[in-house]
C-alpha cells in the first residue's frame, strides 16, 4: 500500500511540474491585469529574445516604451476580450497574463511573451 502511495505522489509531482499541466493555470481577467500594469510607474519587461524594455502604462490608455534603442516610443493600450492589447508604431501585441513572483507573465497564445516585473 505504501508503495502505491509513493507512486501516486511521484506521478502527481511529475504532472504538476510538466508544462502542459501548469499551462492549465488561469489567466488573470484582462481588466485586472490592466489595473496592475497601468499604474503610471515604470515596469521592466523581459522579452523572449532576452531584451529588456521599460514600459510605463497610464490609466488613460497611453504609455511609453524605452528599450535598446536610444529613444522612447509612445504607445496606447486597451482591454479587448480576454487580453490587454498594446499598440505602437511597431504593431499591436495582445497578451493574457498570469501572476508570477514579482510581477506578471504575458502570454501570446500558448507561448510566454513579455514578463513584467519591478
Amino acid at each position: 500500500m505504501k508503495r502505491y502511495l509513493r507512486l501516486a505522489g511521484a506521478v502527481i509531482a511529475a504532472l504538476a511540474a510538466s508544462p502542459s499541466f501548469s499551462a492549465q493555470e488561469q489567466f488573470l481577467p484582462s481588466a485586472k491585469a490592466a489595473e496592475i500594469l497601468a499604474d503610471g510607474a515604470p515596469w521592466s519587461a523581459l522579452a523572449p529574445d532576452g531584451k529588456t524594455l521599460k514600459f510605463t502604462l497610464k490609466k488613460d490608455g497611453t504609455g511609453s516604451i524605452r528599450g535598446p534603442l536610444p529613444f522612447t516610443l509612445s504607445i496606447t493600450w486597451t482591454v479587448k476580450d480576454d487580453a490587454m492589447c498594446i499598440s505602437g508604431k511597431m504593431g499591436t501585441r495582445c497578451l493574457r497574463f498570469r501572476s508570477v513572483p514579482g510581477g506578471l507573465q504575458g502570454w501570446d497564445g500558448e507561448k510566454p511573451d513579455l514578463k513584467f516585473s519591478r
